[in-house]
């Protein structure tokens, strides 16, 4: 194996640093300071579990552990820290504070999504695999509906081998998260009479989509079950994975599959410290294959060393009082977090608002919100509107509303051609698009936004350790931004199509070394449907203005109030959060698994970072959702008729 192949993370050489800091010097940058015991964690050089509430600045932690392996050598030099995400926004923020945080190894810091780093390997080392699992003719990825799940459990029960009849009972939601995914590939397809119920149903499942004429078929479950076989059949690769990454984290480790925890022991299992962050009662994705338990799975298997983190650093003190309510529900012995937030005066931290309709809630909350951003210095984007489910529901009657007081609402959640407006908004293809269009369109005034198109570029074109192609790139960019600054100039949004416009600048950044750096960085972000979806979202907005000022400010819509599901919220902060819909029709699933319901209900009221508004109506609160009201009655929280 080549030098080349074991760097599976890193295509350039990097240069050695020049100084390293000692570990007694050694001290955080860009914060104050650490709790104890994320000073504890962080120092420890073995396997580590941080079990991480909400705001106690995991993201924070992983990069100030990062630079302190980074820049005390404990991580030498040419070794690189990986680190697995499960969002790509979360990958790519985690990245940009290392950077910011330790500019001078930033380059061994690889941050990546599981499913990027599964996929990297499989396309990279594909030829490597068992003489049974080599693709002729390469594979597309694709998710299998539920309905083709079903179809496909229909047939295998019945073409089953007579000794397996009646044992094929397997539930199609949870077949490939759980069964697919949980079966290690042999390295030699078992024979039938050497087989399993769960043995050949998976086997004829990889039969159907994969091992078929023409091109393959899979999904990342599958894709991550080839990676795992790939390093366990090729000794070489493992090792090599190991040297280059001696260290790993892994990020919201809650949400961990069983593929994943499988692929995750398979190859840094030995040999590997490991560093998980994650939170049991935020534990909202076993609809997903999430495996029960994972934080105290990973301390059994890997024998690592737990660390609990008790700082708060979003929500204030009276919120924090109410989250330990809930999460004492789901974890008896949870320790009530420190807040670290400054309480504001003059407000209730949290409410229930009663209403006697739909219409009234919406027309009364608007006006709330205008009447507050009015008498204080907050902007529309301080205020969320979370969910359980079915947000497109809620956002006509609140997009009027609020309309009316020039305030504008973005449904996180919308589809955007095949994207979600938030998977859109995040995607790096987009980002650089809109980007180049305010840099051209403002010529003078976003130092900020030149560095990162700037750092994009380079990134796109591989030139993150070369200085020579880094100042090309820098200059590549301003005859860019001339150039398209020209057209904009001469193509007003009153008469240009979202086409026109996607396509000028597709010819302006290098369309096919664009296209290869999605590939590469971003597996399972389609380039083209990225593509279909900007040009969606900007034709919607060319509509409604005759500046490209203000196309861009519609389009990313950042100064609005957000509308979206609780699962999407996940991360994210804001200073007043109205937790609509807090009834029987938005949580009709509770009773079917009323652990992830109220994880659920934990992770969307502790997205508020000063004021906590509940909404319900009058119906019945009998039966699962009647948890919720005791719960909050506890919590001393108010209840106030609005009409």
């Amino acid at each position: 194996m080549s030098a080349s192949d074991r760097r599976v993370a890193r295509g350039a050489p990097t240069q050695m640093p020049t100084s390293l800091i000692s570990v007694k010097d050694w001290r955080p940058a860009g914060i104050e300071d650490l709790e104890p015991d994320a000073w504890a964690a962080l120092r420890d050089t073995g396997n580590v579990a941080v079990v991480a509430g909400p705001g106690a600045g995991k993201t924070e932690f992983l990069a100030q552990r990062a630079s302190y392996l980074l820049q005390t050598g404990l991580c030498p030099w040419p070794q690189h820290i990986l680190a697995i995400s499960f969002k790509r926004d979360a990958a790519a923020n985690l990245g940009r504070r290392v950077a910011a945080r330790a500019p001078e190894h930033a380059s061994r810091f690889a941050s990546m999504t599981f499913d990027a780093f599964t996929k990297g390997l499989v396309d990279r080392f594909a030829l490597a695999l068992p003489q049974d699992w080599r693709m002729s003719h390469g594979y597309d990825i694709r998710n299998a509906p539920k309905s083709e799940v079903d179809a496909f459990l229909n047939s295998v029960a019945f073409s089953a081998p007579q000794a397996l009849d009646g044992k094929l009972g397997f539930q199609s939601g949870r077949f490939v998260s759980d069964i697919v995914g949980g079966w290690n590939l042999p390295e030699s397809l078992p024979a039938d009479d050497d087989i399993d119920p769960v043995s050949y149903a998976v086997r004829e499942w990889w039969r159907a989509r994969y091992l078929r004429p023409g091109r393959a078929e899979v999904d990342f479950v599958m894709l991550n079950r080839l990676a795992e076989l790939l390093v366990r059949a090729v000794p070489k690769l493992r090792r090599a994975l190991r040297m280059t990454y001696p260290i790993v984290f892994v990020d919201e480790f809650q949400d961990t599959t069983s593929a994943q925890f499988s692929f995750l022991t398979s190859v840094f299992g030995e040999e590997t410290a490991v560093t998980t962050v994650g939170d049991s009662k935020q534990r909202i994705m076993g609809w997903a294959g999430a495996v029960p338990e994972a934080v105290q799975r990973f301390t059994s298997t890997f024998n690592a060393s737990t660390y609990r983190l008790a700082w708060n650093f979003r929500s204030s003190d009276a919120l924090v009082g109410l989250q330990h309510v809930i999460a004492s529900k789901l974890d008896p012995a949870a320790v009530r977090a420190t807040s670290k937030a400054n309480a504001e005066a003059g407000h209730e931290p949290a409410m229930l608002w009663t209403f006697s309709g739909e219409e009234r809630e919406a027309r009364y909350i608007a006006d709330w919100i205008a009447r507050d951003i009015a008498g204080s210095d907050r902007t529309p984007a301080d205020f969320a509107l979370i969910a359980r489910q079915k947000v497109k529901d809620f956002e006509p009657l609140f997009r009027a509303r609020l309309a009316a007081h020039g305030i504008r609402v973005r449904n996180d959640d919308a589809r955007v051609g095949k994207l979600a407006l938030q998977d859109l908004l995040k995607s790096e293809t987009s980002r650089l698009f809109v980007g180049l269009l305010r840099l051209a369109h403002r010529p003078r005034g976003l130092a900020a936004l030149w560095q990162e198109m700037s750092a994009t570029l380079e990134r796109v074109r591989g030139a993150t350790d070369h200085e020579t192609v880094q100042q090309r790139v820098s200059d590549d960019l301003s005859d860019l931004t001339t150039r398209l600054r020209a057209w904009l100039q001469a193509h007003p949004p009153s008469i240009t199509s979202a086409a026109d416009t996607v396509g000028k600048v597709l010819d302006l950044v290098d369309s096919a070394a664009l296209r290869r750096y999605v590939r590469a960085s971003a597996p399972g972000e389609e380039f083209d449907l990225v593509i279909d979806a900007f040009e969606a979202r900007l034709e919607t907005v060319l509509e409604r203005a005759d500046d490209w000022g203000v196309v861009l400010d519609e389009f990313e819509s950042a100064d609005a109030v957000v509308l979206l599901t609780t699962h999407r919220s996940k991360g994210l902060e804001y200073h007043t959060v109205f937790f609509l819909g807090i009834h029987g029709r938005q949580w009709w699933s509770l009773g079917n698994d009323p652990r992830e319901g109220t994880s659920t209900f934990f992770v969307g009221l502790s997205r508020a970072a000063q004021r906590l508004v509940f909404t319900s109506d009058r119906s019945g609160r009998t039966g699962p959702i009647s948890a919720f009201f005791a719960m909050l009655t506890e919590a001393g929280v108010a209840e106030v008729n609005q009409g």
